[in-house]
């Protein structure tokens, strides 16, 4: 298996992706079943990261991210995060809140129908865009990404997957 720092990267679509955000979160409030399609949101970066090319989903196609980074460019403050919120441990926590509030989420609303699943789901990511876009005000434009628990999933599976590729026989 070839090493994952010589995977190709794909090309950068951060200069327009952004627009994936808007059209999503307006059809999902008018029609709440499209809002299973933010599970594909959810799930590029984690693929993209077995396929060993670690975060390259943040670097080069998070429309969250181009979405964050765009608006608030201007009107960031550009506070200095807190030396906690670089910390290993608050990376966990907020990844073990985040994925196990969706998770209780997704229970909860799978038995409802379709159409709570994608509303349940649309209401998670919005709320997660809040978030960071209350970081790139406080912070840096896209401060948000340095703590974003996909982004941290992608790191992590980079390790994993850079691991069992030197463990492999050749």
């Amino acid at each position: 298996m070839a090493d994952a720092q010589n995977k190709k990267w794909l090309p950068s679509i951060q200069g327009w992706s952004w627009i994936i955000t808007i059209v999503w979160v307006a059809i999902a409030n008018l029609w709440h079943p499209f809002g299973l399609y933010g599970l594909v949101c959810m799930f590029t970066p984690i693929i993209i990261a077995l396929s060993g090319r670690g975060k390259m989903h943040c670097a080069r196609i998070c429309p969250r991210g181009s979405f964050i980074g765009l608006f608030t460019r201007k009107i960031s403050i550009g506070l200095k995060k807190p030396a906690f919120m670089k910390s290993r441990a608050f990376h966990w926590a907020l990844w073990g809140v985040m994925m196990g509030a969706f998770a209780g989420l997704l229970v909860w609303s799978v038995p409802k129908g379709v159409y709570i699943v994608g509303n349940t789901i649309l209401v998670f990511m919005e709320a997660a865009t809040v978030l960071a876009f209350l970081f790139g005000i406080l912070f840096t434009p896209r401060a948000w990404c340095t703590v974003c628990p996909m982004g941290f999933t992608s790191g992590n599976l980079r390790g994993l997957v850079e691991r069992a590729s030197k463990e492999k026989p050749q």
